[in-house]
C-alpha cells in the first residue's frame, strides 16, 4: 500500500471541516479569461491578485500582482462572505459574470471592460487608485450552447491529455484515489455522448474492471483488497460501468458489476452502516455518504441488469430516513443538529438513486426541493465538494428542468472563471475543505465538474433520463 493512501483516508475521516490557515484567510481561484489568479477575503469587497499569466489580457491591460480589483466599470464589488449559503456573490460572482457577457460581444470595440484598481505606490503603505482598460478575446457565453460546447470539449481534451497509456488516472494516493478520479471522469466522458473519445472510454472500462475482472476485489470482500480498496472506489466504479452497460450490454462487465453490488452488501453491518472500506465509521455511528452512494450504484445496476438486495437497500434507507434534516438535507449521521451546509453530496447521490427507482415519490421531492433551494452551497461537500456539482445538476436535470436552469444561472460565475484565456480548465474549490479533491487531482476534476454540470440536457447518460 502506498504510504499517502492512509493519510488520504485519515482527511476523509475528520468529523469536523478542517480549514487551513490559508482558507481562512482566503479563497484563491482563477480570475478567467483574464488570465490571472486571484483571492477574496471574508469582509473584504476587492479581489487580490496573485499572479498574472504572460501575454494574458490581464498583462496587457497593465494588472500587476498585488493589486487590488475594486470593482467593474462604475460599480463596486459587494462584499464576500465565508458564509456557504452566499455561493460566490460578491467579488467573485460579479466578475465571472462581467467577463462572460463581455467576451461574447461579436464585435471587437464592445469587448472592453475598465477594472477598478487600488494599487500600492512606492511610499511605504500609500496606495492609489486606477481605471485600466481591459480588451477581452472572443468567447460565446455559458448561457449559450456554444459556449456550453466550447467548454464542454476542452474539458474533455484536457482530461485526456493526462490520461495514462493503460487507460486510467493517476492519483498520489494509491488505487482508491485512481479508481475514485477514473470512474467519476470516464463518466464524464461519456455525458455528451459524443463518439470522439470511444476508445479511449474503452480502455478506461477495461481498467476499471480490473484484474480478473473482480474491480480488485478480493474473494472474500471483507477484506481490504490493495491499498485499502475503499467503498468510494467500488461506489464510483459501479455507476461508471453500469452506465456503459445500458449503452452497450456486455456480459463481462455484467459479472463485474454484480460482483461490486454483492461487496457493497456484503461491507455493510447489520444495521444498515457503512465505512469508508470494510470497517464501520466512526466507532460504529456509521458513514451516510457511502450510504447514499451505494443506493446510487445499486439502483443504476438494476437498470444495468444486476440483481439488488432489496433487504439491503431497505435497511440501508432506514438510515437515511433517520438522517434527514428539517430542511430536507442527509445529516453526517443520523444525530441530530449535525448540520447540512456540506449535504450537497448526500443529498444529491440519493435524490438520483431515488430517481433512478420507481417509488418514493415523496422523498425524490424532498431531497430535490433541497438541491434546488439550497443550490448555491453545492460545492460545499466535506473534504471532496466536487462531487456535489457532478450529481447534483443531473437530479435537478431530472426533477424540474426549471431548477436545473436555476442551478446552471447560479454558477454561471463558477464556469466562466474555471475557463483561462488559454481555454484551459482551472479549479475552483468550495469555501471550505477541498483535501479530498487536491487528492484527486484539482484541475483534472475541474475538468469532470464542468462536463458533469454542462451536458444533462443531452440526456446521454441514465443519470440524466427521466424514467
Amino acid at each position: 500500500m502506498r504510504p499517502q493512501t492512509a493519510q488520504f483516508l485519515a482527511l476523509l475521516t475528520m468529523i469536523t471541516i478542517l480549514v487551513s490557515t490559508h482558507t481562512l484567510a482566503s479563497e484563491s481561484f482563477p480570475l478567467g479569461i483574464l488570465g490571472a489568479q486571484g483571492s477574496v477575503s471574508a469582509g473584504s469587497n476587492w479581489i487580490l491578485v496573485e499572479t498574472v499569466a504572460k501575454d494574458s489580457p490581464a498583462m496587457k491591460a497593465g494588472l500587476l500582482s498585488g493589486d487590488k480589483i475594486l470593482g467593474i466599470g462604475k460599480s463596486n464589488f459587494q462584499k464576500h462572505s465565508a458564509k456557504v449559503d452566499s455561493g460566490g456573490t460578491g467579488p467573485q460572482r460579479s466578475l465571472g459574470e462581467a467577463l462572460d457577457t463581455t467576451a461574447a460581444h461579436q464585435k471587437e470595440e464592445k469587448r472592453h471592460l475598465t477594472l477598478q484598481i487600488r494599487r500600492k505606490t512606492s511610499e511605504e503603505e500609500g496606495e492609489e487608485n486606477l481605471k485600466l482598460k481591459c480588451s477581452l478575446p472572443y468567447r460565446p457565453s455559458i448561457r449559450e450552447e456554444a459556449g456550453m460546447n466550447q467548454l464542454s470539449k476542452q474539458a474533455r481534451n484536457q482530461l485526456l491529455k493526462s490520461l495514462k497509456s493503460a487507460g486510467y488516472w493517476d492519483s498520489p494516493v494509491g488505487l482508491t484515489g485512481d479508481r475514485v478520479l477514473t470512474a467519476w471522469a470516464c463518466l464524464s466522458l461519456m455525458s455528451p455522448g459524443t463518439a470522439e473519445e470511444e476508445k479511449q472510454i474503452e480502455s478506461i472500462l477495461k481498467w476499471l474492471q480490473g484484474p480478473e475482472n473482480r474491480a480488485w476485489i478480493p474473494t472474500d470482500p471483507l477484506q481490504k483488497g490493495p491499498d485499502n480498496l475503499s467503498n468510494w472506489a467500488l461506489t464510483a466504479t459501479v455507476v461508471a460501468l453500469s452506465e456503459a452497460q445500458i449503452r452497450k450490454p456486455n456480459d463481462e462487465r455484467a459479472a463485474v458489476i454484480q460482483t461490486i453490488c454483492d461487496a457493497l452488501v456484503a461491507r455493510m453491518n447489520e444495521e444498515g452502516l457503512f465505512g469508508h472500506d470494510v470497517s464501520t465509521g466512526y466507532k460504529g455511528k456509521g458513514f451516510n455518504v457511502i450510504n447514499t452512494l451505494s443506493h446510487l450504484a445499486w439502483s443504476i445496476s438494476e437498470i444495468a441488469g444486476a440483481k439488488i438486495s432489496e433487504k439491503s437497500w431497505e435497511l440501508s434507507l432506514q438510515q437515511i430516513r433517520k438522517s434527514i434534516d428539517p430542511n430536507g438535507g442527509i445529516r453526517y449521521w443520523t444525530m441530530k443538529n449535525t448540520g447540512t451546509a456540506d449535504a450537497s453530496l448526500r443529498t444529491s447521490s440519493m435524490a438520483l438513486a431515488l430517481l433512478l427507482k420507481p417509488g418514493e415519490e415523496k422523498l425524490k421531492t424532498r431531497f430535490c426541493t433541497y438541491l434546488d433551494q439550497y443550490r448555491s452551497r453545492t460545492r460545499e461537500a466535506h473534504a471532496v465538494g466536487s462531487l456535489g456539482m457532478l450529481l447534483a445538476p443531473a437530479a435537478l436535470w431530472q426533477h424540474d428542468r426549471k431548477a436545473y436552469q436555476r442551478f446552471l444561472d447560479e454558477w454561471r460565475w463558477y464556469l466562466a472563471l474555471m475557463q483561462n484565456h488559454q481555454g484551459k480548465i482551472v479549479y475552483i474549490g468550495g469555501k471550505k475543505n477541498n483535501g479530498g479533491d487536491s487528492y484527486l487531482g484539482k484541475n483534472r476534476i475541474a475538468c469532470v465538474i464542468a462536463l458533469m454540470i454542462l451536458n444533462p440536457p443531452k440526456e446521454q447518460l441514465r443519470l440524466y433520463r427521466p424514467n
